[in-house]
């Protein structure tokens, strides 16, 4: 159930070579990872994805290409003990680093992921990793995932576990997920102590949070999504005096899925009322510390921010950077700030001119004097194409309020669009994305996924978004705006 992003979008950061010089002039968090992979091909790839998306907002990979000997050696920067994935000939195997870490691995091209074996610092700990989910395989499709509301949260669980969960009673599921994780740490305690010393403290803590968690987690889950399915009682939920709050294992993603479904039930039990963010970031104050608190509040920072709750979360936005004792986790909130602080409200829309359906030009400076809709979309987006049809029933009377519907499509072909608009008749200006005389529209208004919008004011400057994302209510704000001066 994982998350897992393709490697092909990520950033790609190449070491080649096998040179150990790279072991003694690498930065304070770099893992050095080197090895051998048996009949490959000289100059084949072999990757490291590295996740770190919690801490920063962003994620890596480092790459290299086989030498004549079929071996490689990657630094890779690694933030926090975790999982990262080591690709090669697009199949791909979690392995656990740490911050200085090495790790020699030796693999046959035929047999990899299946057989591999490790050694280096970090040997012991992957060969238990890897007995872990031999016995517990985790499955890093999204597809396989299905999504419930945990107020307004929105959670995840695999299908087979929403299918135990659908069908077992309570005490079942209970016994069910009691046992695994009885399982995984008799394996965890027995492997330690047949190999004292051998596995590192992070990664013992790593394990034992990975397991308590995982347990956790899909419990929290189970009672929050089933309760009224299966009448549970609130004595169900003694199982959370079991599972600390606050953990230093922010590397365990379960961890952090199960810090945001505690939250979330915390904030359902709450009086439902305005500044949602605002009270889910005080909250937050009152339960965590340490890491775990500043991972959180980051999240909730990036969230408000990027849900367009620009205001409320400005004061939180602040404080977090005037309190937060981890600066790792800075930048998460400052990249997007500064992103979204140039689409606030006030500041002057970025001019562009670009090529219309019928290859007329146009520029937005020539909408000087009326409120613009700048609606970002695609034509295999299915949201955004409910979307536009909704606006167009609304295109009349926004035109006659003099209010100008401008699409910005980021299709890449230019039939495609051509072919979407026709069909669907869809009203206003409408150019593609590409088609930016000086640079692509999209990339200029900073829009990395659709649908997408703003609105822009008579004096050609960002205006204040609706207080929702809905059609109407969007549609009452321009209304509203077209009547001001």
């Amino acid at each position: 159930m994982r998350s897992f992003q393709p490697i092909f979008s990520m950033n790609r950061l190449r070491i080649s070579g096998f040179c150990l010089l790279l072991f003694f002039c690498c930065d304070a968090n770099a893992a050095f990872i080197s090895g051998i992979f048996k009949n490959s091909t000289p100059g084949s790839v072999v990757q490291i994805y590295v996740p770190h998306y919690y801490v920063d907002g962003r994620n890596d990979t480092y790459w290299a290409e086989l030498d004549d000997q079929l071996r490689f050696s990657i630094e890779a920067d690694i933030p926090e003990p975790q999982l990262v994935f080591l690709f090669h000939n697009d199949e791909r195997l979690p392995v656990f680093l740490e911050p200085t870490d090495t790790l020699y691995v030796s693999a046959d091209v035929f047999q990899f992921p299946v057989k591999i074996s490790f050694s280096g610092r970090a040997g012991a700990n992957n060969r238990l990793l890897k007995q872990y989910h031999e016995q517990y395989p985790p499955d890093y499709d999204e597809l396989n995932n299905i999504r419930f509301k945990i107020g307004q949260w929105w959670g995840v669980v695999e299908h087979l576990m929403n299918e135990r969960m659908e069908s077992l009673s309570p005490s079942e599921f209970k016994d069910f997920m009691d046992r695994r994780r009885l399982e995984a740490s008799t394996m965890l305690d027995d492997y330690t102590m047949k190999n004292p010393g051998a596995v590192t403290p992070a990664f013992f803590e790593w394990m034992a949070a990975d397991i308590t968690y995982f347990w956790a987690y899909h419990l929290l889950f189970y009672g929050q999504v089933y309760g009224n399915r299966h009448q549970i009682e609130p004595s169900f939920f003694d199982f959370l005096y079991e599972a600390p709050i606050v953990n230093e294992a922010i590397g365990d993603e379960w961890y952090r899925l199960f810090l945001q479904a505690f939250v979330a039930r915390q904030m359902a039990k709450n009086e439902p009322g305005n500044q949602y963010f605002a009270r889910q970031y005080n909250l937050l104050g009152e339960l965590l510390s340490g890491k775990s608190l500043a991972f959180f509040r980051s999240e909730v920072i990036r969230s408000a921010l990027s849900g367009d709750r620009y205001r409320e979360i400005l004061p939180y936005y602040t404080n977090f950077l005037q309190t937060n004792e981890f600066t790792a986790y800075d930048s998460k909130v400052t990249d997007l700030y500064e992103k979204i602080a140039r689409v606030s409200p006030g500041i002057t829309a970025p001019a562009f001119t670009g090529e219309d359906l019928n290859g007329n030009i146009f520029s937005l400076s020539q909408m000087r004097g009326k409120v613009v809709y700048l609606n970002f979309w695609a034509s295999w987006c299915s949201a955004c194409l409910k979307k536009i049809e909704l606006f167009n029933d609304y295109a009349p009377e926004l035109n006659r309020q003099g209010i100008e519907i401008v699409n910005i499509s980021i299709d890449e072909s230019t039939s495609v669009w051509q072919n979407s608009v026709l069909e669907r008749s869809i009203q206003g200006r409408n150019l593609l994305a590409s088609s930016g005389h000086e640079r692509n529209i999209a990339q200029l208004y900073d829009v990395e996924a659709v649908p997408q919008y703003f609105i822009i004011g008579k004096n050609g400057a960002f205006a204040e978004k609706a207080p929702s994302n809905q059609p109407e209510d969007i549609k009452i704000q321009l209304l509203n705006l077209s009547k001001t001066h």
